[in-house]
């Protein structure tokens, strides 16, 4: 099963998703509970950050760091498992501006992202933000970036059985049961 959960900055959205994955783990009583942290510790604050969300998580979590790629970690975990993956926005900066992907890279790592999730039978929990509701853009970079990120959120939708927005803390359930 595939969710896809999405909010603002500091919206609740993360812990909205954390919550869900881990009903989910407990409710289905198969597989590993797997955090997949996109983040990079940049500074001092994000390292601090980082730490403070490994320790709210506390130890049922198995943190695996993947900025970058992560299909292939998705390939070697147990059948059945409950995974999130928090968050696409910062995945996406990554592959963008670091490893210098482009669309059809991007498109394929995630397609093959929803390809393991199916064959490995996972609970795939999909965090990222809504950054698209403001301003438009003033420079092209950032207009590309929103862009993509639109058409990356499109992507996991179409396969997604769940979809949540979280506004102030608020779920907003959008397609699911």
């Amino acid at each position: 099963m595939i969710t896809f959960i999405s909010g603002g900055a500091r919206s609740g959205k993360s812990s909205f998703a954390e919550k869900l994955a881990q009903d989910n783990y407990h409710r289905q009583k198969g597989g590993n509970l797997y955090y997949i942290a996109t983040s990079l510790p940049s500074d001092e604050e994000m390292e601090d950050r980082i730490a403070r969300h490994r320790n709210d998580r506390g130890e049922e979590w198995q943190t695996i760091e993947a900025p970058i790629h992560i299909k292939d970690g998705l390939l070697d975990l147990q059948k059945e498992s409950t995974v999130l993956i928090d968050c696409l926005t910062v995945w996406l900066g990554n592959r963008l501006y670091i490893d210098k992907a482009d669309w059809e890279d991007i498109s394929q790592e995630v397609g093959g992202w929803l390809q393991a999730a199916r064959a490995r039978q996972l609970n795939l929990y999909l965090v990222s933000n809504d950054i698209n509701e403001g301003m438009p853009a003033r420079t092209r970079s950032v207009a590309s970036y929103i862009y993509m990120l639109e058409k990356l959120h499109q992507l996991i939708i179409s396969s997604s059985k769940e979809i949540y927005q979280v506004i102030a803390g608020l779920p907003v359930k959008w397609k699911g049961g």
